[in-house]
């Protein structure tokens, strides 16, 4: 059973790191600490960056080396293919999650 809810909270995961992305750029670090502050999870960096890297190797993002404040930090941003990629993901999402949060709620609610 914990590989099930692993699963999907990877699968999400993946949909909020795609989403965060087409928002701005973003560095690992920020998108760890954003999903957390969303999601109330602590993804592990060994997750997160092998996630972007792919994203990288696939075309459908492209970093760059930014400086922030005394730091350098490779930040990460989507390209018109990992835009297509979010958006097409978030058409075939956008209504079944909308259906399964309201089941979730609705059936909670009679327990």
């Amino acid at each position: 059973m914990v590989e099930i809810v692993r699963s999907f909270l990877n699968t999400i995961n993946t949909i909020i790191i795609l989403w965060l992305l087409s928002v701005k750029p973003r560095h690992g670090y920020e998108i760890m600490k954003e999903i957390e502050r969303l999601t109330g999870v602590s993804l592990n960096p060994g997750v997160v960056y092998p996630f972007l890297h792919r994203l990288e190797e696939e075309g459908f993002a492209l970093s760059r080396r930014v400086k922030e404040k005394n730091k350098t930090r490779r930040c990460y941003f989507l390209t018109a293919e990992g835009k297509r990629l979010f958006n097409r993901l978030r058409s075939l999402f956008k209504k079944r999650l909308r259906v399964f949060a309201e089941s979730l709620m609705y059936n909670s609610r009679s327990e």
